[in-house]
């Protein structure tokens, strides 16, 4: 019989873009204290978001203002192959100005059509000079890997790096590789570049509890993540994620809202 956790994620995934709308889990009082549901136009995330906007020495590609607009109440990241900044590739990177310390963070989005894409909703301290965080943490919600990949990080940034990671392949992880999680209602492979599909985190004072779809995919103990940061939107061409090949370029991660949530005070 299979656990109840890998159930909640093959039925998740089974009932496709229908199912792909959450709420804050259940339980407590929430408060809506941030929210983009990118209706407006390209110029409107400068009043709420920052952006990389240079070459990038960590990954493949550098990462410009240009490469993120809002179209049809999308925000879409694209990649393409063009050579700017001494990188062959160029895709987008943006950070809501505001920073929030616990409460639940949702983003609804889909992949890139491609692997050697990172398409990550991520929450990160700044640097010492812009944060007030007593430790620098990163906390990956998703870094989603094409087709089916998800991927969960907590990171230590400060002094010695200590990192705390977990990924999830719907359909190729032993722990899912059942008949019912190889195809969706549709009787297709399972591919998250397809759909939106939601992706959260209720992060408090004692604990990181991971969500997709509404449906719980990981807890961990929250042993350093105690400031305030800002919520990450990014896109990244890196080999950690894939074979990197010309199938990136047009690509986009395509992102219908973020919405961040607090207990009332």
């Amino acid at each position: 019989m299979l656990p109840l956790r890998t159930i909640a994620i093959v039925a998740a995934v089974a009932l496709g873009p229908l199912a792909a709308r959450a709420e804050p889990p259940a339980g407590t009082p929430w408060k809506l204290v941030f929210r983009d549901e990118f209706d407006g136009k390209t110029a409107d995330l400068d009043k709420t978001w920052d952006f990389q906007n240079a070459p990038s020495t960590h990954i493949l590609c550098s990462r410009w203002r240009e490469n993120v607009v809002v179209e049809n109440g999308v925000c879409r990241l694209l990649n393409k192959k063009q050579n700017r900044g001494g990188q062959e590739w160029t895709s987008g990177s943006l950070w809501t100005k505001k920073q929030f310390k616990y409460g639940y963070f949702e983003c609804r989005y889909k992949y890139g059509a491609a692997s050697g894409l990172n398409n990550s909703f991520w929450i990160m301290t700044r640097g010492p000079e812009r944060s007030e965080a007593p430790v620098r943490f990163e906390i990956d919600i998703n870094e989603g890997h094409f087709p089916c990949e998800i991927a969960t990080n907590i990171h230590r940034w400060s002094g010695k790096h200590v990192s705390f990671s977990r990924r999830f392949k719907l359909d190729n992880d032993p722990k899912y590789s059942v008949a019912s999680a190889q195809s969706d209602s549709r009787g297709k492979k399972i591919d998250l570049s397809r759909d939106f599909h939601v992706y959260g985190l209720e992060w408090n004072e004692r604990e990181l509890v991971y969500y997709f779809d509404g449906k719980e995919l990981r807890r961990a103990p929250n042993e350093f993540c105690h400031g305030e940061a800002p919520v990450w939107l990014s896109s990244a061409i890196i080999t950690w994620a894939g074979p990197v090949t010309d199938a990136i370029d047009g690509t986009s991660m395509d992102v219908d809202y973020v919405r961040v949530y607090q207990r009332p005070k």
